[in-house]
C-alpha cells in the first residue's frame, strides 16, 4: 500500500496581503482611540496570535498486489516521512490496559473416527513374488484387515526423496477389499537422533513431513495411489531395540512424536485412524526396557488421550491359555514364561483398559496390533533361542488359543481390530526363524491347524 499526503488549496498572495493590511490598520486605530479615551493606561500594541488548526492527513489507499512472503522473510512497509502540526491541547491520558495473558495452546480435538470397533486382522510379510496369494488367503479366512510394518528408512533414504515400495501393497489390499494398517517406525540415517536407525528422529517435524506425504499418497482421494485406513505410530517403543535414543526410553518423547504425526495425518484426512504404538508386555523395568503398565501411564501423563483414535497393545500369550488370569506365584515350576503377568493375554488387555479408564479414556478401543501363540509342533525344528515356550504349545493348542482370544476380545467390548501375528513368515523366513512358529502357514505354504480353525469359525459363526 502507498499513502499519499493530500494537496491543500489556500488563498492567493494578494488576498493574504490585503487581509494583513486591514488587521494592522484596525489595531492602530483602536490604539489611538484608546489612548484618547483612557489616557491613564499605557500604550501597548497587541500582537495577533491566530490559533492553529491541526491538519488531519488523509490517507489515500491504492489497490496494489504484493508477493506472498515466505516464512524466512517478513516484509514491513515503511510509511513516508510526515510532519504533523503540533496540537495545543493537552492530551487526555488513556487508561493503562492490563497485560493480556498468554493463552495456553490446546490440542485440536477431532470427532471420533468410525471403524475403530472390533474386527479381524492379520499381519503378513509383503516381500513375496505375488501378493495375490496372501490377499486371497486373507479373503479365505474372512478377515477384513491386513497389517504391514513399514520402516521409514525404506521409503525416504534422503530427505524429500521417496521410494514408494509400498504402492503395490496398498493396491493389492485395496483390490481385494481388505482394509490396511501401516505400522510405521525406524528413522533414516539423515534423520536419526543417534547412530541407530531403530530409533526416533532428532527432529519430530521430519517424521511429520513423512507421515503427511504418506497419508496424502494413500488418502484414497482422486489422484492418490490407494487407501491406507489406519496408521500405528511406532512399535514397542518401551524397548531400546525399537527406540534407540541417547535420551533413553522416555514416554514423553514418544508422545511428542505421536502428537506431530497425529496432527499431520489428520490435516490430510480426519477420518484416517491413528493408533498409538503398542508397548511390548514386560512386567519389570531394566536398562533396555520399561514395564509396559508404567510406560502406558507415562504416555497418558504426557497427553496420549488427545493424540490417538485407538491404543495399540501386544497381548502375547506365550504358552498360557487366553482366559487364564495370573494372580501370582509360579503355576508350573517345570516351565518358564508363566511367573509374571506379562505372559498372559487376559492380564494385559484388562490391565491396559483399567489404565485407560483411570485417565478418562476408557471409551477408546484397544487395537491388538500383534498377538498370537508360537508352536514349533509340525515344523521339524527346535524353538529359536529365547522362544523356548514355542515347544510347550501343540499346533492344536495354538489353534484353540487364537480362536478363543478372538472370542474374548469380541466379548470385552473395548477391543478394536485384532491382528494375528502372523500369516506367512514361515514361508518367507524358513522354519528355523522364530517368526515361523507364530505363523499359520507352513514353510511350504500349506495351512496349519490354526488356519483351518479360524476359517471354520468365521464361516460357521463361532467368530462372527
Amino acid at each position: 500500500m502507498r499513502f499519499e499526503r493530500p494537496k491543500r488549496i489556500g488563498n492567493n498572495g494578494l488576498g493574504t496581503k490585503v487581509g494583513v493590511f486591514l488587521v494592522i490598520s484596525a489595531l492602530l486605530i483602536g490604539s489611538i482611540l484608546g489612548s484618547c479615551l483612557f489616557p491613564h493606561l499605557p500604550l501597548r500594541l497587541a500582537r495577533a496570535t491566530p490559533t492553529p488548526s491541526p491538519i488531519q492527513p488523509t490517507a489515500t489507499l491504492e489497490a496494489q498486489e504484493f508477493p506472498t512472503s515466505t516464512a524466512e522473510e517478513t516484509i514491513t512497509p515503511t510509511p513516508p516521512a510526515e510532519t504533523l502540526t503540533p496540537s495545543l491541547e493537552t492530551p487526555t491520558p488513556s487508561p493503562t490496559s492490563a497485560p493480556m495473558p498468554t493463552p495456553t495452546p490446546t490440542p485440536v480435538i477431532y470427532p471420533p473416527v468410525p471403524g475403530t470397533g472390533f474386527d479381524y486382522g492379520i499381519q503378513i510379510d509383503p516381500f513375496v513374488e505375488n501378493l495375490d496369494g496372501p490377499m486371497g488367503q486373507i479373503q479365505d479366512l474372512r478377515f477384513r484387515w491386513v497389517r504391514f510394518q513399514v520402516r521409514w528408512y525404506w521409503i525416504e533414504p534422503v530427505k524429500g526423496q521417496f521410494s514408494w515400495i509400498t504402492d503395490d501393497w496398498v493396491r493389492a489390499a485395496n483390490a481385494a477389499g481388505i482394509k490396511v494398517l501401516f505400522s510405521v517406525l525406524g528413522s533414516p540415517e539423515w534423520a536419526a537422533i543417534g547412530p541407530s536407525t531403530e530409533g526416533p528422529p532428532a527432529n519430530n517435524n521430519d517424521f511429520g513431513d513423512f507421515m503427511a506425504a504418506m497419508a496424502a499418497r494413500y488418502s484414497g482421494k482422486p489422484g492418490s495411489v490407494g487407501r491406507v485406513d489406519a496408521y500405528e505410530i511406532w512399535n514397542e517403543q518401551n524397548l531400546s531395540r525399537e527406540w534407540s535414543s541417547p535420551r533413553g526410553l522416555r514416554a514423553d518423547d514418544y508422545v511428542a512424536l505421536l502428537r506431530v504425526a497425529y496432527s499431520r495425518i489428520k490435516a490430510v484426512d480426519p477420518t484416517i485412524i491413528v493408533v498409538a504404538g503398542a508397548p511390548t508386555p514386560v512386567g519389570w523395568t531394566g536398562p533396555d526396557n520399561v514395564d509396559d503398565f508404567v510406560y502406558l501411564r507415562q504416555m497418558y501423563q504426557a497427553g496420549l488421550k488427545n493424540y490417538c483414535d485407538a491404543v495399540g497393545i501386544h497381548p502375547s500369550g506365550f504358552a498360557n491359555p487366553p482366559d487364564m488370569f495370573y494372580t501370582g506365584g509360579d503355576p508350573d515350576p517345570n516351565r518358564g514364561h508363566d511367573d509374571n503377568r506379562q505372559f498372559y493375554f487376559l492380564n494385559t488387555i484388562e490391565g491396559y483398559h483399567e489404565i485407560m479408564a483411570q485417565f478418562g479414556d476408557g471409551g477408546k478401543k484397544l487395537w491388538a496390533t500383534e498377538f498370537g501363540w508360537a508352536s514349533v509342533d509340525g515344523l521339524g525344528v527346535p524353538p529359536a533361542r529365547d522362544y523356548e515356550y514355542a515347544a510347550d504349545n501343540t499346533e492344536a493348542e495354538q489353534a484353540d488359543y487364537i480362536a478363543r482370544a478372538y472370542q474374548i476380545g469380541r466379548g470385552k467390548g473395548y477391543m478394536g481390530a485384532m491382528f494375528l501375528w502372523n500369516l506367512n513368515f514361515g514361508v518367507t523366513s524358513g522354519a528355523s526363524d522364530e517368526k515361523a512358529a507364530f505363523g499359520i502357514l507352513r514353510p511350504d505354504g500349506t495351512s496349519r491347524p490354526a488356519y483351518q480353525a479360524l476359517k471354520s469359525a468365521r464361516m460357521d459363526g463361532t467368530l462372527p
